[in-house]
C-alpha cells in the first residue's frame, strides 16, 4: 500500500514537473515577444498597452506553472532520498523558496495587466516602479534556480533519473546565471537559456512519471537506501 502511494505522488509530482516546464516555456516565449520593457515611465506604458495580450497570457502560464511546482518538489525529495542526502535538502529547499516568491511576483504582475476595481497604472511613475519590482525579483528567482538546478542536477547523476538528466540540471543552472542579467546580453540568448531549464523540467517530470523505478546496477534506487 505504502509502495503504491509513494508511485502515485512520483506520478503525480512528474505530470505536474512536466506540464510545469511546459507553462514557463510557454511564459518565455511571451515575454520574448513583448521584449524587454523600456527604462522610462511614459515608454512602459506605452509598452504595455502595445503588448498587452502577450503580457496577460504570461501572467496567467507563470500562475499555472508555479501552482504545478508544489507536488514536483515534494516527489524530487523523496526521489532523491531527501532524508539522506544533505545537499538534496538543501537543493529542494532552495526550490521550495521559489514557489512563495513566484506568488509575490504574479501580485506584482498582475497589476501590470489586470486592473482591480478599475485601477489602472495611469502614473508613469508607478509604472515604472511596478516594473522594476517584477524585474528585481525574477533576478532573485532566477540565481535560486541556478543554485537548485545545480545541485539537484548533480544529486540525479548518480539516481534512476540518469547522468544525462542530471547534467542537463547542472547547465540549465549554469544558463540561470545568464537569466538573472538580461539586461547583458540578447533576448534570443535569455530564451535559449530558459528553454534549457523548461527541458530539464520536462526530462526530469518524465522519469518522475513514467520511469518503471527499478534498481539500476551500479546506481542508487530510490526505492531502498544503498549500502
Amino acid at each position: 500500500m505504502q509502495a503504491k502511494r509513494a508511485l502515485t505522488d512520483r506520478r503525480f509530482g512528474g505530470i505536474a514537473l512536466v506540464l510545469s516546464g511546459a507553462m514557463f516555456l510557454t511564459k518565455s516565449i511571451l515575454e520574448s515577444i513583448a521584449g524587454d520593457p523600456p527604462s522610462t515611465g511614459p515608454e512602459i506604458q506605452a509598452w504595455r498597452s502595445s503588448h498587452e495580450l502577450a503580457l496577460a497570457w504570461a501572467d496567467e502560464t507563470f500562475f499555472a506553472a508555479t501552482v504545478l511546482l508544489v507536488p514536483t518538489v515534494i516527489a524530487l525529495y523523496r526521489s532523491l532520498k531527501g532524508p539522506d542526502r544533505p545537499w538534496v535538502d538543501f537543493g529542494c529547499g532552495v526550490f521550495a523558496i521559489v514557489i512563495p516568491v513566484n506568488v509575490v511576483l504574479l501580485i506584482v504582475h498582475g497589476r501590470l495587466v489586470f486592473p482591480v476595481f478599475g485601477i489602472g497604472l495611469n502614473e508613469p511613475a508607478i509604472a515604472a516602479l511596478v516594473v522594476s519590482l517584477y524585474s528585481g525579483g525574477t533576478h532573485a528567482i532566477s540565481l535560486l534556480l541556478a543554485g537548485a538546478a545545480v545541485i539537484l542536477g548533480l544529486a540525479m547523476r548518480r539516481s534512476v533519473f540518469g547522468p544525462g538528466v542530471g547534467a542537463l540540471g547542472v547547465i540549465a543552472g549554469a544558463a540561470q546565471i545568464v537569466v538573472a542579467y538580461p539586461w547583458l546580453v540578447s533576448p534570443v540568448v535569455v530564451l535559449i537559456c530558459q528553454a534549457l531549464l523548461a527541458a530539464w523540467f520536462i526530462l526530469s517530470g518524465s522519469r518522475l512519471a513514467w520511469y518503471p523505478w527499478r534498481p539500476v546496477p551500479g546506481r542508487e534506487s530510490p526505492s531502498r537506501p544503498t549500502r
